[in-house]
């Protein structure tokens, strides 16, 4: 059974992973299958609108499956996202659907989640809030630039402080303390929201790992 099927509404996610997923999609819609989209970025609506998929604000009613990429991912499915800066979004947009399923390729699916962890913080104060991370994760923040050397603008109109790069030993509870910050909007760890993770591997072949550990080889 396809993981798309004809008359759903699909949330569709940012970066680089996710525009291979879309213009998949895209491929096939051309071939005459019938899709809702709900996109998950400004930029990732221009993509699809521009390749024939409709693209429609999130309703009340939800979303039959969510597919996006990852930046890392351990064994128990849980993510570090928002390299392309929209997680809050893609949190949103990930919660109102039926199922959530993740693509990357093996290099960011790791024993333990590490990386860069993004934080999306409103502009009031920010400089406060980022002070306040630090303090109480006892890890290093800093605002990102943008590709015009001025700080990243998220579509909400925040800014985002990514940490160092580190181990998140203990995800709960770094994702309860930046939650517990005045200031924060969204941030890039996503628990206990992934049924499904397909990742693929330099020799073509994929897995399909989903939210119980559980490893099935799906071929090339």
């Amino acid at each position: 059974m396809p993981l798309v099927e004809d008359g759903m509404r699909v949330g569709l996610g940012t970066g680089t992973t996710a525009r291979w997923f879309i213009l998949g999609l895209a491929e096939r819609v051309r071939l005459g299958l019938k899709v809702r989209a709900v996109a998950t970025s400004v930029a990732t609506a221009a993509l699809a609108s521009e390749h024939g998929i409709v693209v429609e604000e999130l309703g009340a009613d939800g979303l039959d499956l969510a597919v996006d990429g990852a930046d890392s991912i351990d064994p128990a499915l849980r993510l570090i996202k928002g390299r392309g800066g929209a997680m809050l979004r893609e949190k949103i947009v990930a919660a109102s659907a039926a199922r959530f399923v993740v693509i990357a390729d093996d290099s960011k699916y790791m024993s333990g989640l590490r990386g860069r962890v993004p934080v999306e913080v409103v502009r009031f104060g920010s400089t406060r809030t980022l002070r306040v991370l630090t303090d109480r994760t006892s890890i290093e923040w800093a605002f990102r630039i943008g590709a015009d050397g001025g700080l990243f603008t998220t579509d909400n109109g925040n800014l985002v402080a990514d940490s160092e790069y580190t181990d998140v030993v203990d995800p709960a509870t770094l994702a309860a303390t930046i939650n517990s910050i005045p200031g924060v909007a969204a941030h890039g760890l996503f628990l206990g929201m992934t049924e499904l993770a397909f990742v693929g591997h330099i020799d073509g072949t994929v897995e399909q790992v989903s939210a119980h550990g559980d490893t099935v080889a799906a071929g090339g």
